[in-house]
């Protein structure tokens, strides 16, 4: 085995240089390719979700109807812990893919994924609070897959390996897609809202003088809010779809990559061909449905 560590080289480029070295040996590619998905997962936790700032949004607008009186700290509470759970989530799936690329190169396989678990935060089932079936099982489940890739063992047979973590990732799949697509579908529709009350120009700010009740209809300061705010939903839906499309493409690679571990095939060109087929549809089917904005 050969350790990075003690060589003076970027990992880049060592991961690279080992690659060559021991293609001779038949190392999964497609485990190697689950290093780069994985980081493209993690990037994306930068900027979504924002389910916090889509409440606010939401609860902005709908006043003074049926917009609540609190303080947005407590009106999206809720909101703000289930960014924190998948947020971190998408790091777990990032950390995850990297360790899987280093177990597939073969370099000190048993203490691969340590370091990458402790750069996720997450440690024990109560590492954070949560409400919510999803929310619970997506919390033990990147509690678990954080603790495997942590383990000093049993990370050397990469086809065990892959189907220990399978159901874990499966659970964190499921909750974090449909939590990315719902944000993504409330942008949408706080951007038809914003868009509605730009057109009405309904909104009218009233003051008592000298008994009398005066009201000011919309300035140009409000119309350039509406712009700002129609702007800043669509980044948000836009940041939300991308990181839709991250997660899913590394959740159907991983699928192809579960069903070659059982059928005992994760070094062959086929299962690599896979996996890359598997992360290019995910982005074709979001394309294909005008992604998002076509449904509006």
């Amino acid at each position: 085995m050969i350790d990075l560590a003690t060589l003076r080289i970027p990992r880049a480029l060592g991961l690279a240089a080992l690659a060559l070295t021991v293609s001779a040996c038949g190392p999964s590619m497609s485990g190697i390719a689950f290093g780069k998905i994985g980081r493209g997962v993690e990037a994306k936790a930068q900027s979504a979700p924002q389910g916090a700032e889509v409440c606010a949004l939401q609860d902005a607008l709908a006043a003074p109807n049926t917009g609540s009186e609190k303080p947005a700290a407590d009106t999206c509470a809720r909101a703000l812990k289930n960014d924190q759970l998948w947020r971190h989530v998408m790091l777990v799936l990032g950390a995850y893919g990297e360790t899987l690329e280093t177990v597939a190169l073969g370099v000190n396989a048993d203490s691969a994924g340590q370091i990458e678990s402790a750069r996720t935060g997450v440690k024990g089932t109560d590492w954070i609070e949560v409400d919510g079936t999803a929310e619970v099982a997506a919390r033990d489940a990147a509690a678990q897959l954080a603790s495997q890739m942590n383990a000093t063992s049993g990370k050397g047979d990469l086809a065990g390996f892959v189907k220990t973590a399978a159901p874990r990732v499966k659970t964190l799949c499921e909750g974090l897609g449909s939590y990315l697509e719902a944000q993504s579908k409330s942008l949408g529709d706080i951007e038809k809202e914003a868009e509605k009350k730009h057109v009405a120009r309904m909104d009218r700010r009233c003051a008592q003088l000298d008994s009398r009740t005066v009201c000011v209809s919309e300035s140009v300061v409000d119309r350039m809010f509406y712009a700002t705010l129609f702007g800043q939903a669509s980044l948000l839906e836009s940041s939300h779809q991308e990181a839709h499309d991250a997660v899913a493409g590394f959740c159907a690679a991983h699928a192809k990559l579960e069903a070659a571990a059982a059928d005992g095939r994760l070094g062959s060109d086929k299962t690599y061909t896979e996996v890359v087929d598997a992360v290019a549809s995910a982005h074709k089917a979001k394309a294909a449905a005008g992604g998002g904005k076509g449904k509006k």
